[in-house]
């Protein structure tokens, strides 16, 4: 008899132990998830130190969980950065390599599934599962807000879609709703903020009280400090001022709810700042961005310099809802980071990313690839020869509202480092670039032929290279390199 109950029992045990091929399983009682993602911001917050910004309820939202100072996108575009996150892979591995027309989120449902009539010869492969996809099947309710953008659209199949942008009071509707509509079912809720995409006066002529005052802000290193770069970058700061206005509101429908305290909420941009050498470029200011992590468990008024990427957002999201993340996944789950359990923390040592082409005009195609260590910024274009146009929201006043490209260029007697570093996004780059990010944080000083750094280029192009096979990226033998760019690289 007791040989027969054995028999019952152990096999029953070994069921319902929660592991499933090295994998955790879904706990009992998945969390809820609030990821916020802003449009073009860069790591600008008053935690993090920004001059003549107030952002309270980031701030507040960073006290209460872990804010890191080293966060970055893979890519500085909008359609290739959202389906990074969403497939935890590196644009030119999942397919989704430059932005993309898609439907509206306020079309039918018609236009996400396979019969859409708005459907982008690139996106991401059929045979990835999308962090949509994973939650979908493990029973989640899913919400989408403000833009798409990412393609196939059947690939991310949301329960709801709501077009709300950059209005607070809209916000909490929103969010009330969505909340509401998952019922008994756990919700993964991707709250997108319009601003601070351009054009900036759409957002700040509707809400004038969230301007900053152009006398007291700082003006990034890349860019002159001008009276007419000081009033766009005010009307910047100002869209982030709102953003943090819409994150306060979607914050307080938590709490009203009774579920602040439990909610995971995450917080980062697709990319970096929307100004040239910044965004739809490979360099430092287009995917540096903030990023926080909030919720039960997670350890709070921690700030972590650890290097971390939008790689590791889709594990992380896995992770805390106890579900297997796909093999696919080339990033690393944070959660050990944000718990604080040091035991299990991932060493990374570098940050990668790339660009391809911001849109599908070939005008705009320049590939490049980036490494970074934590001090060193490492580039390699691969098409040194061709010339860049740079995307239009980056170029042009009208519709866009952009003063800061006329503005450099009329700068040139006054600001040559600003003004050299703008022609020089636009015609033939070298081959090879290196900044030391500790002494020249706009990277207007190229290192790649100093000679004292030569160690530390070698380094970073061999490390590169690694990477580049190791995810399925098209590569060069390493020691073919130098021989190879000597020409190219001035």
């Amino acid at each position: 008899m007791k040989n027969l109950l054995l028999s019952i029992i152990f096999p029953l045990f070994i069921l319902l132990t929660p592991h499933s091929n090295g994998q955790p399983s879904q706990s009992a009682k998945s969390p809820n998830i609030i990821f916020i993602l802003t449009d073009d911001q860069g790591a600008h917050l008053s935690a993090l130190g920004t001059k003549g910004i107030h952002t309270p309820n980031l701030d507040r939202l960073a006290r209460e969980g872990v804010l890191f100072t080293n966060s970055f996108a893979t890519v500085a575009s909008c359609s290739p950065s959202r389906s990074s996150i969403m497939t935890g892979m590196y644009p030119h591995a999942n397919g989704h390599w430059r932005n993309t027309i898609t439907p509206k989120l306020s079309d039918p449902d018609t236009e996400f599934g396979r019969q859409s009539s708005t459907v982008d010869k690139v996106g991401v492969h059929e045979y990835i599962k999308t962090l949509p996809e994973v939650l979908k099947a493990h029973n989640y309710y899913t919400a989408i807000t403000q833009k798409f953008h990412m393609s196939p659209p059947w690939k991310f199949p949301y329960s709801s879609r709501n077009p709300v942008h950059h209005d607070p009071e809209k916000y909490k509707k929103v969010i009330t709703q969505f909340i509401e509509e998952s019922g008994s079912q756990p919700f993964f809720i991707q709250a997108n903020i319009s601003p601070p995409h351009r054009n900036f006066d759409h957002h700040m002529k509707k809400f004038p009280q969230y301007l900053t005052k152009p006398d007291e802000i700082a003006v990034p290193d890349y860019l002159p400090d001008t009276p007419l770069i000081r009033e766009d970058l005010s009307k910047y700061f100002g869209c982030i001022q709102l953003a943090d206005a819409c994150v306060g509101a979607i914050m307080e429908v938590l709490k009203q709810k009774g579920i602040y305290e439990n909610t995971i909420i995450i917080y980062t941009s697709d990319q970096g700042e929307p100004y040239h050498r910044a965004k739809a470029s490979p360099y430092y200011a287009g995917m540096h961005v903030p990023f926080i992590g909030k919720g039960p468990n997670i350890q709070k008024n921690i700030i972590s310099d650890a290097l971390i990427s939008h790689v590791d957002i889709m594990p992380t999201i896995l992770d805390f809802a106890g579900l297997p993340i796909p093999s696919t996944v080339q990033g690393k789950s944070l959660k050990d980071l944000l718990i604080g359990n040091k035991k299990q923390v991932p060493n990374r040592k570098y940050i990668f990313a790339e660009h391809n082409s911001h849109g599908p005009p070939r005008a705009e195609h320049y590939p490049s690839r980036a490494v970074f260590d934590g001090q060193y910024y490492y580039i390699l274009n691969l098409m040194p020869d061709k010339a860049y146009l740079a995307p239009a929201d980056l170029r042009e006043e009208k519709p866009w509202g952009n003063k800061s490209y006329v503005a450099t260029l009329k700068a040139k007697e006054f600001f040559p480092s600003q003004y050299n570093a703008l022609l020089m996004l636009e015609s033939c780059r070298p081959a090879e670039e290196l900044y030391d990010m500790a002494t020249d944080s706009g990277q207007l000083n190229n290192l790649a032929n100093d000679k004292t750094y030569q160690v530390k280029i070698e380094k970073l192009r061999k490390v590169l290279y690694h990477w580049r096979k190791r995810t399925g990226d098209d590569y060069n033998d390493p020691n073919d390199i130098p021989t190879r760019l000597s020409s190219k690289t001035r």
